[in-house]
């Protein structure tokens, strides 16, 4: 993984990568899961979801990951 993963059309959005590699590969997942497409270099959002979702949906999966 990149340490900078920015998200498709949200030029001043991007994932940073944690020093953690099992929290970050948790978060990627829950974004999977709420409908993102995780590419090698970006991570493309769900078609028509706003910015406050994108955020939303970011702390969502990290605050899950820390769950685990």
């Amino acid at each position: 993984m990149t340490s900078r993963l920015p998200i498709a059309g949200y030029p001043h959005f991007a994932l940073a990568a944690q020093d953690d590699k099992a929290l970050s590969t948790r978060t990627l997942t829950g974004l999977s899961k709420a409908g993102f497409v995780i590419e090698s270099d970006r991570i493309v959002p769900p078609q028509g979801i706003s910015a406050q979702g994108i955020i939303a949906a970011i702390t969502d999966a990290f605050q899950a990951a820390k769950q685990r």
